[in-house]
């Protein structure tokens, strides 16, 4: 894909250029061919190509090769000093413009000479042939070019840089931002795959750790959470090297989560589960909500006080609204926190759905609050 793309893109670069080449030849033929001169008679005279020549060699020569090295070097002096040489050249000695301009500055007796030369004319039997002409006057002497300032000129060719150098620098400006592009997402992905990896290890073995102390009990709900923790691990294998799942399999995995977590919730804990509108199909990036479930039971369960967790996710047509509500014990709240784990999701929200979500966090006192709009 990304070949054929290229392909296309040189063929049009290369149509592009034609077009603007034809339409550059095409001024000066039109001006001096509507005056004294015909086109065809144009074409044939070198300094008309000179004049042509002029321009289009220097285009080339600043657009792949000066303009290049300036933006690698940050040669801006050298560039400068270099316009500044061409112009002078191009003023008083190249001078295409004035050349060019001398083509029709022939005057029409001679003109009309020239095509006599070339077509011997139909003479009436009553009149006498045409005088011969000097010897000197059989042919035209080319035009001489005299060393006057050809301001003309000048502004040509510095038009002409000055359009190659912007052209040069919008497509390293495009290719530089496509890097950048490519660059935040290989980082994305990195971030994302580091999200994924914070949700198994000590969550792994504190679950199995639980279902270790049901099945000493002989608990009977210790193959059903087997069975949830099983369907949680094969969830993270399978999806984690995807970028988009099922909305529906991703609050399927939290749900899971969250009955294996109430293993270790003692019975002065609440916890309150709310989902409306799972069937509604959307797709969503893997673990982008697992911070916030986790970071409930991180500083919402307490062993000493009364505690509460609640969660409610809503999927509608327009968008997935997540509220998560928790307590934090007084313990946690004396204790530093560095809050990394929620600014890092909040990042790789600005990077997964930029300008597509609302992320409101609210701590007050002993409670925490997290509303999460994900419009997808």
């Amino acid at each position: 894909m990304g070949t054929l793309f290229w392909k296309r893109h040189y063929k049009l670069s290369i149509l592009l250029h034609v077009l603007a080449w034809v339409g550059f030849i095409s001024l000066p033929v039109i001006f001096i061919g509507n005056r004294n001169m015909g086109i065809s008679e144009i074409l044939r005279h070198g300094e008309f190509w000179f004049f042509i020549g002029c321009f289009i060699i220097p285009y080339y020569i600043n657009s792949y090769l000066w303009t290049p090295y300036i933006i690698q070097k940050r040669k801006y002096v050298l560039y400068v000093i270099s316009i500044v040489f061409v112009g002078v050249v191009f003023a008083f000695w190249l001078q295409p413009f004035h050349r060019l301009m001398q083509l029709d500055e022939l005057p029409k007796n001679e003109i009309a000479t020239f095509e006599r030369e070339s077509v011997p004319p139909h003479l009436p039997r009553n009149k006498p042939p045409f005088p011969d002409r000097p010897q000197d006057a059989r042919r035209l002497p080319p035009p001489e070019v005299s060393r006057q300032l050809d301001i003309a000129s000048v502004y040509i060719v510095m038009l002409v840089i000055i359009l190659g150098s912007l052209v040069k620098i919008v497509q390293y400006w495009i290719q530089s931002q496509q890097k950048v592009q490519q660059i935040r997402h290989a980082l994305t992905k990195k971030e994302l795959a580091f999200l994924k990896a914070q949700v198994h290890p000590h969550f792994l073995f504190n679950t199995l750790n639980n279902i270790y102390s049901l099945a000493l009990t002989g608990d009977p709900s210790t193959a059903t959470s087997i069975y949830k923790l099983s369907q949680l691990m094969r969830y993270y294998m399978d999806e984690r090297n995807e970028e988009e799942v099922d909305l529906k399999d991703e609050i399927q995995a939290i749900q899971d989560f969250i009955s294996l977590q109430k293993l270790r919730i003692d019975a002065n804990c609440t916890l309150t589960e709310q989902y409306a509108g799972l069937d509604i199909p959307k797709r969503i990036y893997p673990f982008i909500l697992f911070p916030f479930v986790e970071n409930a039971f991180k500083y919402g369960l307490s062993t000493s006080a009364p505690c509460y967790l609640e969660f409610c996710i809503q999927v509608t047509a327009n968008y997935c609204s997540m509220e998560v509500k928790n307590s934090v014990s007084k313990e946690l709240l004396e204790q530093p926190s560095s809050g990394i784990g929620l600014k890092n999701t909040r990042k790789l929200l600005e990077h997964l759905y930029p300008n597509k979500f609302q992320l409101d966090i609210t701590k007050e006192n002993d409670t925490f609050f997290v509303k999460l709009l994900l419009y997808i």
